[in-house]
């Protein structure tokens, strides 16, 4: 379980401005980044839930540092708060998606992957036009699949859905980058019913580059468009490995028994992932054959696959009888 973090008392109250001694508290922690090659992770836990009030004199603190402090302090925020769920460094971040440094910008879009606020949405399509790094627009092309996720659940303004949709097919179509082009295709398979969307998905399922049919098969799960479901059946028998996995990935998202026999034929696949991925389908499918697999398999000497077995068949259970969902055995 995720430790308790201390208050924190650099998070001022929004309703005053930062005194100076919090100002120079701040300033004092910036002075041991500074001056250390690898800052402690209990000073860099103080970064977060920072107030607004202290944001200008985190802009300025910020800038001056250097760029290798910068770096890892983008570097070690993303990696503390996937490990600590109360850790919240949005405020750095945000900051630093501005920095001249290309690696410092991407690190802290994918920091970010949690936030859903669409004023963050609206920064980054703001960003997005002039950001000439390939790997920062592919960090904003998968971020935006967050929150075309949450437009597709209708969590999101139609203003800012239409803003949304226009930027990744620009990306998608036209990104010199074919990393920054699959990305875009991935996050903008939520909208999968639309025309536009359609002949995307079609046209990078047939492309010669591998990354991009890898993509159209994600896309085409994340759309849950029966249309495609002959494709994804199709690719579970693929001679390649990335293609089977998405193919079972996207067998899950759609949910449809038809699948669920390819899919146990995957459990044995001799890619881990392959495999893993075929077992997490059976449990988004449920019904009773795929419980009684799951069943087989959680009783496997192999603790990956029985670990794998175990949460598939709590989701198939719990979808199956929310109630009774703890007594599969």
């Amino acid at each position: 379980m995720p430790h308790r973090r201390e208050h924190n008392w650099l998070n001022t109250s929004l309703d005053r401005p930062a005194s100076p001694e919090e100002q120079r508290a701040l300033g004092e922690l910036f002075q041991r980044f500074n001056s250390s090659p690898r800052p402690a992770a209990s000073d860099v836990a103080q970064l977060s839930d920072l107030s607004r009030a202290l944001v200008p004199a985190l802009q300025d603190l910020w800038a001056s540092s250097p760029v290798s402090t910068r770096r890892y302090l983008v570097t070690l925020m993303e990696e503390m708060a996937e490990t600590n769920v109360e850790l919240n460094f949005r405020r750095v971040l945000e900051i630093a998606l501005r920095d001249p440094d290309p690696e410092v910008r991407a690190r802290a879009v994918s920091g970010l992957w949690e936030e859903d606020d669409p004023q963050l949405l609206d920064r980054l399509l703001d960003l997005l036009p002039a950001e000439e790094e390939e790997p920062v627009r592919e960090a904003i092309a998968v971020l935006l699949g967050r929150f075309s996720y949450l437009a597709s659940v209708g969590q999101l303004d139609e203003p800012r859905t239409r803003r949304l949709r226009q930027a990744l097919l620009a990306l998608a179509r036209d990104d010199a980058a074919i990393a920054v082009r699959r990305r875009a295709l991935e996050a903008i398979g939520y909208f999968g019913d639309d025309p536009d969307i359609v002949e995307l998905i079609t046209e990078a399922y047939d492309a010669p580059e591998h990354e991009l049919r890898v993509s159209a098969i994600y896309a085409m799960g994340k759309s849950l468009d029966r249309r495609w479901l002959p494709h994804v059946l199709a690719e579970l028998e693929s001679e390649e490995p990335e293609l089977r996995y998405e193919a079972a990935r996207a067998c899950g998202e759609f949910g449809v028994p038809e699948a669920v026999d390819p899919l146990i034929a995957l459990v044995d696949d001799p890619d881990r992932e392959v495999q893993a991925a075929a077992i997490g389908a059976l449990g988004q499918i449920g019904g009773p054959v795929a419980i009684n697999v799951l069943r087989r398999l959680a009783r496997s000497a192999d603790p990956v696959v029985r670990e794998a077995a175990e949460e598939a068949l709590t989701q198939a259970v719990y979808e199956e009888d929310p109630l009774h969902s703890g007594l599969w055995p």
